[in-house]
């Protein structure tokens, strides 16, 4: 789509001027051969034996197809009292002025002396031929078009042979050039090594655009200023401009989606330019009359090296712009929109781009690897975010973007980077039971902290200062309410409707439940004044074996994460770890027992007797107890439901 009124809206009308040129040249040589059309068709009328030469092949190469000359010679008849029936006379007739007019356009562009005067007389046969009728021609209607003599009336014919002279002078002022691939126009030999370290970006991911028509740079002179323009793909409002002045660069870029504007920008977080706030513009026929989004860069070099460096980097850049949007919904199919945003992000600054995914059928391409290493297992079309978590999802597209994109570029087969996409997704859903797993360890890590905490304060109770007491209720919240945050997004993955790793959640839940019994533990640890005596020995034995407890199951969970293959080794190591957690817990609910006898004993509930407690740390002791026990239990129920789900995984 032609990008002539967005690049004349923002004031750079001159770098148009060799396209111009050369569509006017291309109408130049469609007006001739439409008017050799009439003048054969008269001929034919005239003579109907005589033969005329074929037309199409000759119409095909100036693009006129589809204008059926050989047809239109072929209808042509005499008309009783003169002039010709000639089938599209009218329409053709229509169509030679606005080769005229296309023709004129360049040459009012650049200021030409005659531009207006030519204008003038376009007006006047535009004026001479309203009103025809389709089908009729007159013969001094045949003159007014094709005649070529000078010295009477003006003719069409006329008109396009000085319009064509015009056109060959202004083409010899142009002076263009190619440099490295830019078409440029009247530009200084300084120019060079900036137009040339532009186009150096560009070529460096030119390859991602992988077939789509786009990024044709040129560049001209507009006063003391050097203006590059890309025209980026095919959308009319979607342009960038580059004006060099001295050390400083201005990039002038437009869109219609504000999103990707906003995207272009993040891409030079890091460049040290200053943007514009994003502006909405609107401009008859550009973008079918919907608004636009304008925003201006300002890049201020400290040597020409710098310079070029950004107009390097704004090159480089371009190619992940074209089909971003398309893109950008392709990815929200599966993951948010701010995800999406960030995915395209990450494969813009990695080389990577999004086009080859596009080109590898974009979603359909996910969908595939669903229905083939996920099937049952993820609904078509489902958001892989529920499945894979967020991060997960993420990870898996955009491990999709760079098989896609690296593939192609190297010439692998379709079908081999399908295959690779599969592969990864199959990879992906075993991630997510080890995630899960991975957050049980982390459960378990803190579960140990507290339970040594508390074996500690155990050792000396008596010895407990006020600060002590709080320092251990302060960490035990902060420590309980840190495993409450790494267990959430595990647990809602798992317990949705297309939830993943759901086997281990029983375990995250048993252990995330011993953490809070710990927290609670430690807090009636910092408030009880615990006194030597015969209770306090049987409860530091229930601390130190849950300890063991947490070591044990940590030792089960971290065998059952390198177990996934079904290696027997690991597998004989988490059934041993998991066999001495339920010890452990059985070896706990003893001692808890022996807490419960000592401090229920008449020597200690006596006033007289020889260890008495009070009432408050009579209850301190036995709910401290209670909660530790708790915890043990905690950690034997998350051993087990880790024993079913191994020995599930191993059945055939």
């Amino acid at each position: 789509m032609e990008k002539t009124l967005i690049v004349e809206a923002l004031g750079e009308g001159g770098l148009l001027l060799p396209a111009r040129l050369e569509r006017a040249l291309a109408a130049n040589d469609r007006a001739k051969l439409r008017m050799t059309t009439l003048q054969d068709a008269a001929a034919r009328a005239r003579a109907p034996a005589t033969s005329v030469r074929p037309l199409d092949a000759e119409a095909r190469a100036a693009g006129l197809g589809g204008d059926g000359l050989d047809a239109v010679v072929a209808s042509a008849r005499m008309l009783d009292g003169g002039g010709y029936q000639v089938s599209g006379a009218g329409r053709l007739t229509q169509a030679i002025l606005d080769d005229i007019a296309a023709m004129a356009d360049p040459l009012a562009a650049a200021g030409d002396g005659g531009a207006e005067g030519f204008s003038a007389r376009l007006v006047a046969l535009r004026t001479a031929f309203a009103g025809g009728a389709e089908d009729i021609l007159s013969e001094a209607d045949l003159v007014r078009l094709t005649s070529a003599r000078r010295g009477g009336a003006d003719s069409a014919h006329l008109l396009v042979m000085d319009l064509h002279k015009a056109l060959n002078r202004l083409s010899a002022t142009l002076s263009a050039e190619t440099v490295a691939g830019a078409r440029t126009l009247g530009i200084a030999e300084a120019d060079k090594p900036r137009i040339a370290a532009f186009m150096a970006g560009l070529a460096q991911t030119r390859r991602l655009i992988f077939g789509h028509p786009g990024l044709d740079t040129t560049a001209s002179r507009s006063g003391a200023r050097l203006v590059i323009q890309n025209d980026i793909g095919t959308t009319d409002a979607h342009v960038i401009i580059i004006a060099v002045d001295g050390l400083a660069a201005t990039v002038t870029y437009t869109d219609v989606h504000r999103s990707r504007a906003k995207f272009f920008i993040s891409l030079f977080s890091d460049a040290g330019a200053e943007w514009t706030p994003l502006a909405e513009r609107t401009a008859a026929g550009i973008a079918g009359g919907a608004a636009f989004h304008l925003v201006t860069g300002r890049f201020v070099a400290t040597d020409a090296e710098a310079l070029d460096g950004f107009l390097s980097a704004v090159g480089r850049n371009i190619v992940f712009l074209i089909d971003w949007n398309k893109a950008r919904k392709a990815l929200q199919t599966f993951v948010d929109k701010p995800t999406a945003i960030a995915l395209l992000r990450t494969a813009a600054r990695g080389a990577i781009g999004h086009r080859g995914f596009l080109e590898m059928g974009g979603p359909e391409l996910v969908f595939d690897a669903v229905r083939r290493s996920a099937e049952g297992r993820v609904p078509y079309g489902a958001r892989l975010d529920r499945v894979l978590g967020r991060e997960g999802a993420a990870r898996f597209l955009a491990e999709v973007l760079r098989l896609s994109s690296e593939g192609l570029a190297a010439g692998r087969s379709a079908r081999l980077i399908r295959d690779e996409v599969r592969a990864e997704l199959a990879r992906s859903f075993g991630s997510v039971e080890e995630e899960m797993l991975a957050v049980v360890l982390r459960q378990l890590g803190i579960a140990r902290m507290l339970a040594g905490e508390l074996a500690g304060v155990l050792d000396a109770p008596a010895d407990l200062s006020d600060a002590a007491r709080d320092a251990l209720r302060s960490r035990a919240k902060r420590l309980e309410e840190k495993a409450d945050r790494q267990i959430v997004g595990a647990r809602e993955r798992a317990s949705g409707p297309f939830g993943q790793g759901g086997r281990f959640l029983p375990v995250a839940d048993a252990a995330e439940q011993a953490v809070d019994a710990f927290e609670e533990a430690a807090f009636l640890a910092s408030a009880a004044r615990l006194k030597p005596g015969a209770a306090v020995p049987p409860l530091r034995d229930l601390a130190a074996g849950a300890v063991v407890c947490c070591s044990d199951l940590v030792r089960a969970v971290a065998a059952a994460s390198e177990g996934s293959a079904g290696r027997r080794e690991d597998v004989t190591d988490t059934l041993e770890a998991i066999d001495a957690v339920t010890e452990g817990e059985r070896r706990a609910d003893a001692a808890h027992r022996r807490v419960q006898e000592a401090a229920l004993a008449p020597s200690a509930l006596a006033p007289g007797g020889s260890d008495p407690l009070d009432a408050g740390a009579l209850v301190a002791t036995l709910e401290l107890a209670r909660a530790i026990e708790g915890a043990t239990d905690e950690l034997a129920r998350a051993a087990l439901a880790l024993r079913a789900s191994v020995l599930e995984e191993m059945a055939p």
